[in-house]
C-alpha cells in the first residue's frame, strides 16, 4: 500500500457522511459538556457521530489531548469507557472533575460543607493574590477563591474534582454567574489590556459569593444526573501514555492534535491556572505549541508510535481531527510523511503496519473559529483554520466494525 493509497472498500462501506455532525445546533448533549468553555475545542457531536457509528456500549475510547474532555465525556455519556490524556494542567483538571461523575446530593453535601467552615477573618489580610489577579475580583469574592484554593482536594477527590472544575468555568465572564468583573469567558485576556479596559469603562468589581454561584452551576451542570459510563483521567505527555494503557486494549482512538502555531494554552488561560499552579508559565514552558512544520511532524511520528499500538488490532480505529495551517494540507502530510511509514514492533517482537482509511473534511462553523479569540478587525495574522480534517488511521489488519448507519444515529444526551 503506497502513502497515498486508502482502504476504499472500508470507506465505501461507512459511507462517513461530512458535516452531518453540524446539523445539531445547541446544547444538545449532556450537560457536563458545558461547564468550561476551553479554546480549539471541537463540538461533542462530532465524537458523537464517530463513537455511535464505529464503537459498541462497552468500548474503550482514548482521547490522548482530551482539552476540556469532549471525548471521554462523550464516550461515558454513551455508556463507553472514556480515557482522556492531558498534559496542560487545566486541561487536567477539566477532564478529571467531568468523568468524575458525580451525584449532585454528594456535591451539594460537600459545598455546604465547605461554605459552613469559611471564616471570613481568616482571610481579611491576605497575602501571595497578585496585583493582576485583585483587580479582577472583589476582595469578598477574592477571600473565597483563596479559601477554596486551599480547601479542595480536587487531584484525590472526586467530588472536590468536580467542584474544581465547575470552579474553573465560573472565574471570568460576562454574567452574574460568574465571579468577576465583565470579561470573555473562553479565554483570559491580558493584564495590561483589563487595566486599561477597567481604567477606560470605570468597571466595578462585582460582589460575587463564590458558594452561591458554585451551587447554582452545580444544580445546573447535574439536573440530569449521573453518566452511565466509567473513566479515568491521565495528567502526562501523551508520547508517555503507552506506559499506562495496556496494547490492544482501546477500541477507538478521537482527538485533536495541538493546532499547528496557533494556540498558547497556558498564556491565554492564565486566571484559571493561577488559581491551580500560581502561574501560568510552567504550562506553557512544557507544552511547547510554537512548533514549525518539520519538528511538529517528528512529534506526530512520536505520538503515532505511542499510541496506535493501543489500538485493538482487529477492530481498533483511530481519528484525528487535524486543522489545516496556510493552506497545508496538514493531516495529508502527517499521513505521508509520518504515519505511512510507521513500523511498530511489540514486546513479542512482532510488527504493527497501518493503513489510511480516509481523510474527511470537516469545514469550521464561524463560530468555533478559533480567531474568534481575536479582534478580526485588527489582527489580520490568519490564526484561524477554516478547515479541519480527519484522519483516519487504523492497524494493517483491523477491519473497523460498523455499527450503525447515518440514518440509525441518535442525537440523545446519553447512550446510543
Amino acid at each position: 500500500m503506497n502513502s497515498r493509497s486508502t482502504d476504499d472498500e472500508w470507506l465505501k462501506r461507512a459511507n462517513i457522511e461530512p458535516n452531518i455532525w453540524q446539523r445539531n445546533s445547541g446544547r444538545w448533549a449532556a450537560p457536563q459538556h458545558y461547564t468550561c468553555s476551553y479554546m480549539a475545542m471541537f463540538p461533542p457531536e462530532l465524537p458523537h457521530y464517530f463513537i455511535s457509528r464505529f464503537t459498541k456500549k462497552g468500548d474503550t475510547i482514548l482521547d490522548p489531548f482530551c482539552g476540556r474532555g469532549t471525548t471521554p465525556v462523550q464516550a461515558i455519556s454513551q455508556s463507553r469507557i472514556g480515557i482522556g490524556n492531558d498534559l496542560n494542567d487545566l486541561a487536567y483538571l477539566l477532564t478529571k472533575g467531568k468523568i468524575a461523575n458525580p451525584s449532585l446530593n454528594e456535591v451539594i453535601e460537600r459545598l455546604d460543607y465547605l461554605e459552613s467552615n469559611f471564616n471570613r477573618t481568616d482571610w481579611l489580610r491576605m497575602k501571595g493574590i497578585p496585583r493582576k489577579i485583585r483587580m479582577i475580583y472583589h476582595p469578598e469574592t477574592q477571600r473565597h477563591l483563596m479559601y477554596l484554593r486551599r480547601e479542595i482536594e480536587w487531584k484525590d477527590n472526586d467530588v472536590d474534582a468536580f467542584l474544581a472544575m465547575v470552579l474553573m468555568g465560573s472565574m471570568h465572564g460576562s454574567s452574574p454567574g460568574f465571579l468577576s468583573l465583565s470579561m470573555p469567558n473562553t479565554f483570559s485576556m491580558g493584564w495590561n489590556y483589563i487595566r486599561n479596559y477597567i481604567e477606560e469603562k470605570n468597571l466595578k468589581r462585582p460582589e460575587r459569593n463564590a458558594f452561591d454561584v458554585l451551587r447554582k452551576r452545580c444544580k445546573r451542570f447535574l439536573k440530569d444526573g449521573k453518566l452511565p459510563g466509567k473513566g479515568e483521567t491521565i495528567h502526562g505527555d501523551v508520547r508517555e501514555i503507552r506506559r499506562r494503557i495496556e496494547p490492544n486494549s482501546v477500541k477507538m482512538i478521537f482527538s485533536s492534535p495541538p493546532y499547528l502555531k496557533v494556540i498558547k494554552y497556558g498564556l491565554y488561560n492564565w486566571i484559571r491556572l493561577w488559581w491551580i499552579l500560581g502561574d501560568h508559565k510552567e504550562v506553557d514552558e512544557k507544552l511547547d505549541d510554537s512548533h514549525a512544520i518539520k519538528p511538529y511532524l517528528r512529534f506526530m511520528k512520536e505520538v503515532l508510535e505511542t499510541t496506535l499500538i493501543i489500538l485493538d488490532k482487529e477492530e481498533g480505529i483511530a481519528c484525528w481531527v487535524v486543522g489545516d495551517v496556510k493552506n497545508l494540507n496538514l493531516a495529508r502530510e502527517i499521513w505521508d510523511k509520518v504515519g505511512s511509514k510507521i513500523e511498530i514492533k511489540d514486546n513479542q517482537g512482532l510488527i504493527s503496519r497501518y493503513k489510511l482509511l480516509g481523510i474527511v473534511e470537516d469545514k469550521i462553523r464561524d463560530e468555533e473559529k478559533v480567531t474568534k479569540i481575536w479582534n478580526s478587525e485588527t489582527d489580520k495574522s490568519g490564526k484561524a483554520t477554516p478547515l479541519d480534517r480527519i484522519l483516519i488511521i487504523a492497524p494493517h489488519n483491523s477491519n473497523p466494525m460498523i455499527h450503525k448507519k447515518n440514518k440509525d444515529i441518535r442525537w440523545n444526551k446519553t447512550e446510543d
